[in-house]
């Protein structure tokens, strides 16, 4: 827990220091919780390697990570309401009385004695617990000087990843499914231990070209722990994109999906089957309602722990593969390319060969035991006496029987991560099992709940994605979609037995509870919260005031939960993500409405009671046709997330008072504009969806604002009705000199004014990825040259009628990526787009009939390029 404690104590410690002038009514005691802060962090410092044993030590630490919040919610007050007096408006009674700065005082008093008391019983615990306390550190070298170390390995470019040992099992899958017409439903079942490569081996099959080929319909579910036949159903049938009855009652479900496959050759996988007393009643009903007939191909696969759940599913012993773990060599091989990335996999000496093969041992020819652990073992790059510390401590932990192989290396992967970082893993705790999960959502929630925060040189999303590839490269992370270029993860699940453990830290962290099967419980309790229709019972049992939690989520539609009165209870709610509801309408009780429904308009009016809330994503809220005026309250939000809001047609004005806000994403929007004095958001790092207008057709916001935001990096903008455009507007981008990703949409500039308009705008320097859609002009804009983009490295042209993208002085690019669909005029020879791009070492092409001599097959079906 101290290792966790200690990033948030860090936190607070440093808001102190640079709000300064925010507190300054309160000198006395933000001074005195600022002593305590520096007592803590010493006392933590000392505490980091103690054992968990010691059970009056981490009552102290849990006491301090109460305070500790506290003192943050006192403190995001006093930044609200320095805002408030800034801005001189309305918001809300408590910060512009005359008894705020006297409530506040009594806050901050009551916080630090409750901070000198935890302080002190930590303080003598820790002096009986050193002196009994083996030492825990690494030669001198605490962990807390490792987490920064410099040797931590970073990938930037993806390779896909190999398997070993695997591939006689894909051979037999094929020999056994393929090409039977047998008028039966063909049937096999993978079975082995956890980490044994059952998924990856179906993953492998699924994926295959000629598997691909010879199935039309493919449908991939995961069944785990939390067994519902009608979420399987209904996963099947979104999968084989067949569209659900009105009624979804099993019969019907059952029916549509053998209607939907009638006729078809097709694969069905169910992934991670578990034993329930209602399997096999389900798999009798799934296998008579399948059709079969003698000249389709028709295969069912599933992977299961259980030998048992296998022959009750497939009947048959023949039908059952059971791969053997890694032999040494093929464990060997798998632990190299994972733990020498920097060699292509080859071990740099001896010595390092024998510590290694040691660990690899251990591992009991386990794949994701082996990779796991050596990718921990890459960060340690040339310390050998690192390599020799992990083997002995893998040596003990095994020897002892704490745990399987497996375990040991997800949790020494774990313990190597450094202390930020281990939070923000174990917020992976709370999705439900195998939920594909958005990266860009993730990174929102840590820069929401300050779990990250960015530097000059990386931003707050720079930061989050290097985080997300630091877990996937320690094998943490299953990684579901990259973007090709720079393998930038854009989606990914976790692996079950990463999960187990992750809960079963989060729980002990008292971040929130679960249960055997780690389904989120004792609500009331928790820090974070995921919400599931399978919580809905549970809810309505324990919703009352939670002033512990900090993060809210929503996994299905919640239509189900009351929320009357409730939103004021979450006081220090800082994240709150409705982007995978589905919502439309919120059921809620009161004497207005009485149970019949909410509209998403006063849901979001009551949401903004939550006057700490910093993260707000209504991503894909179909029902919202208007932000209301009372966003104002929200002076703490610092992102605002509406994308996909396809009805969403205005944003109040008031929206410019969110003067801490760093994202604003209304991409996919109908807003035919920002308001006035957008330029006032001086934080403000990403902006998408802004549309250009012309200054006398608008009231809303022009050029002219935008280039006010001197701190964007991120702006992706669409040129609409513009007619007429001053000198001056076509230079303000040229301010923006942070901004390194521009996405200009032209597709409804097809006037020549508004073309010439987009050729005449005045870029910054700095930009480093550039995407163009729709820009019907047959050459490339005026600034598309290399002395103007110097730094460019990725550049995306999609569905545009460019038919050159020679830079006229003819220099040569530092391009490394391209990215080229629906271009159906460009005329390009590979010899020559060389030459022009001589560092180029990625190229995605779809739809491009013109270009010749390219290394791709077929240049208008498409495919990646990589040198």
């Amino acid at each position: 827990m101290e290792t966790l404690l200690s990033p948030m104590v860090d936190k607070v410690y440093k808001a102190i220091l640079n709000e300064a002038h925010v507190i300054a009514n309160f000198g006395d005691e933000f001074e005195q919780l600022k002593k305590g802060l520096e007592t803590t962090n010493d006392l933590l410092a000392n505490s980091m390697n103690l054992q968990s044993k010691y059970d009056m030590v981490k009552g102290a630490l849990s006491q301090l990570r109460e305070v500790v919040d506290e003192a943050d919610d006192v403190l995001t007050d006093c930044l609200i309401r320095e805002i408030y007096k800034e801005n001189k408006f309305f918001i809300r009674r408590c910060f512009h009385d005359m008894g705020f700065s006297s409530r506040v005082g009594k806050q901050l008093a009551d916080i630090n004695s409750k901070m000198d008391k935890a302080s002190g019983v930590l303080g003598k615990h820790l002096q009986m617990a050193n002196s009994i306390a083996p030492d825990r550190t690494h030669g001198g070298e605490s962990d807390a000087d490792q987490s920064g170390s410099d040797r931590e390995f970073m990938s930037s470019n993806y390779l896909p990843s190999k398997t070993y040992g695997l591939e006689k099992h894909i051979a037999v899958l094929k020999e056994r499914m393929f090409g039977s017409t047998n008028g039966k439903l063909n049937s096999m079942a993978i079975v082995g231990m956890g980490g044994l490569g059952k998924t990856t081996i179906a993953k492998k099959f699924f994926t295959d070209t000629q598997v691909i080929s010879h199935f039309n319909k493919m449908i991939w579910v995961t069944v785990s722990q939390n067994f519902s036949k009608q979420r399987i159903v209904k996963c099947m049938l979104e999968k084989a994109n067949l569209r659900l009855p009105d009624v979804s009652n099993s019969d019907n479900l059952f029916t549509t999906l053998r209607q939907g496959l009638e006729g078809q050759a097709y694969l069905i996988v169910m992934d991670d089957v578990w034993s329930n007393p209602n399997l096999v009643e389900f798999w009798t009903a799934l296998y008579d309602s399948l059709p079969t007939k003698g000249d389709k191909s028709t295969c069912i696969i599933i992977t299961t722990r259980s030998i048992e759940v296998a022959r009750a599913m497939v009947h048959q012993d023949s039908k059952i593969l059971e791969p053997p773990k890694l032999n040494l060599e093929d464990s060997w091989s798998l632990f190299s390319i994972c733990a020498f990335p920097l060699t292509d996999g080859k071990c740099p000496n001896e010595l390092f060969e024998k510590e290694g093969r040691a660990i690899v041992e251990k591992c009991g020819g386990l794949p994701l035991a082996i990779k796991t652990v050596g990718s921990c073992m890459a960060k340690e790059g040339d310390r050998l006496s690192e390599w020799t510390k992990t083997k002995e401590k893998f040596h003990s932990l095994i020897t002892e029987g704490k745990t399987d192989a497996v375990m040991v290396c997800l949790q020494l992967s774990y313990d190597e991560l450094p202390t930020d970082m281990k939070q923000c893993m174990l917020c992976l705790s709370v999705y439900p099992e195998d939920f594909e999960i958005q990266a860009d959502q993730l990174i929102h929630w840590w820069f929401g709940e300050g779990l990250i925060r960015g530097k000059e040189s990386n931003s707050n999303t720079e930061l989050g994605y290097e985080n997300l590839a630091r877990l996937a490269n320690r094998c943490l992370l299953e990684v579901v979609e990259r973007r090709g270029y720079d393998g930038r993860i854009l989606k990914f699940k976790i692996h079950d037995m990463v999960r187990e453990l992750i809960t079963r830290i989060a729980e002990k962290e008292k971040f929130c509870n679960f249960s055997p099967q780690c389904m989120q419980v004792k609500i009331e309790d928790s820090r974070w919260l995921c919400l599931t229709e399978d919580m809905t019972a549970e809810l309505k049992k324990q919703w009352k005031r939670n002033s512990k939690l900090r993060v809210l989520l929503f996994m299905s539609s919640p239509s189900l939960i009351d929320f009357s009165m409730k939103f004021v209870f979450l006081e220090s709610l800082r994240v709150l993500d409705l982007s995978n509801s589905k919502l439309s309408v919120m059921s809620v009780e009161d004497s207005n409405t009485a149970s019949s429904g909410i509209c998403v308009e006063k849901l979001l009016g009551m949401i903004t009671s939550l006057k700490r809330l910093a993260c707000l994503n209504l991503s894909g809220v179909q029902e919202l046709l208007e932000v209301p005026s009372s966003i104002k309250k929200l002076l703490n939000l610092q992102v605002l997330v509406l994308n996909g809001c396809t009805k969403l047609g205005k944003i109040p004005a008031k929206i410019t008072y969110l003067k801490r806000l760093v994202v604003l994403d209304i991409g996919s929007c109908p807003i035919k504009h920002l308001p006035q004095n957008l330029g006032s958001l001086s934080c403000l790092e990403e902006l998408s969806g802004f549309r250009v207008v012309s200054r006398a057709k608008t009231q809303g916001c022009t050029l002219l604002e935008l280039g006010k935001l001197v701190q964007l990096r991120v702006l992706r903008i669409a040129i609409c009705d513009v007619d007429d455009i001053s000198e001056e507007e076509k230079k303000s981008l040229s301010s923006l000199k942070n901004l390194k990703v521009l996405a200009i949409d032209a597709a409804e500039a097809r006037s020549r004014e508004r073309l010439d308009m987009i050729d005449e705008l005045d870029l910054p320097r700095a930009i480093e990825e550039l995407y163009l859609r729709n820009y019907h002009a047959t050459k490339m804009p005026n600034w598309f040259r290399q002395s103007r983009l110097p730094k460019l490295h990725y550049l995306s042209i999609e569905d545009c009628e460019v038919e050159s993208l020679t830079d006229k002085h003819n220099r040569s690019w530092k391009i490394e990526g391209l990215y080229l669909k629906l271009l159906h005029m460009l005329d390009v020879d590979w010899d020559d787009l060389q030459k022009a791009l001589p560092v180029l070492r990625y190229m995605e092409i779809s739809k491009c009939p013109k270009l010749k001599n390219f290394p791709i097959d077929d240049v208008f079906k498409g495919g990646v390029w990589r040198k």
